[in-house]
């Protein structure tokens, strides 16, 4: 980073050219037993806009996926909320200091309200769906998002699961126990941040 903190958006041709994923698929799937990755960079730090190339978007997301295991980040989709109930979410996430975005894609799938901190550099804390009174009512529909959810658990996502009439019914326990959650999983975020920060000065430390 220069003094400004600010990162040259500039990785070599082999990244930037039009076939820069082509070169670091070769990179990233070539060793047989493992793979180190040794960066002073953050996801956050490489810039991805609408006329990126793939290479680009590539190599961000295999620094996130080094960190967090997570296979799809998510993108956003400029959607916005369904609902009053997401809006009254989002809100309260917003209150606690999170960024908010709705109907994150992923996949083909939408995630009601991804969340993000400026503690956790790697894209979404986690995802938030956020079902109505209807819901409740729908088997089919239940067992469906249940599916859903697994499915976007696999890829490496924390999804909360909101309901509406608890939402409203029982304000206070509800949003203790979701404010607690995802409290839990920054807390959780910051102290790998530390152990993995830790073990790399002492790497460098026996390396000199």
């Amino acid at each position: 980073k220069d003094e400004n903190g600010n990162v040259k958006q500039n990785f070599g041709f082999n990244i930037n050219s039009p076939v820069g994923h082509r070169y670091l698929n070769v990179l990233f799937t070539r060793a047989k037993k493992l793979v180190v990755l040794v960066t002073s960079l953050e996801p956050n730090d490489i810039i991805v806009g609408p006329n990126s190339n793939r290479g680009v978007k590539v190599f961000r997301d295999y620094i996130r996926y080094a960190n967090t295991g997570n296979i799809d980040a998510g993108e956003e989709t400029s959607g916005e909320p369904d609902s009053d109930f997401e809006i009254s979410v989002g809100n309260f996430l917003k209150e606690l200091g999170y960024q908010v975005t709705y109907q994150v894609g992923v996949r083909g799938f939408k995630i009601d309200i991804g969340i993000k901190h400026e503690d956790y550099p790697y894209g979404y804390l986690a995802g938030i769906e956020c079902d109505g009174a209807t819901y409740h009512s729908s088997l089919n529909a239940r067992d469906r998002d249940k599916v859903r959810q697994d499915i976007l658990e696999s890829f490496g996502w924390n999804i909360y699961r909101v309901w509406s009439t608890d939402w409203f019914s029982q304000e206070q326990e509800e949003r203790e126990k979701f404010e607690s959650w995802i409290s839990d999983l920054l807390t959780n975020s910051r102290r790998k941040n530390i152990e993995t920060a830790s073990a790399g000065e002492l790497t460098e430390e026996i390396n000199t």
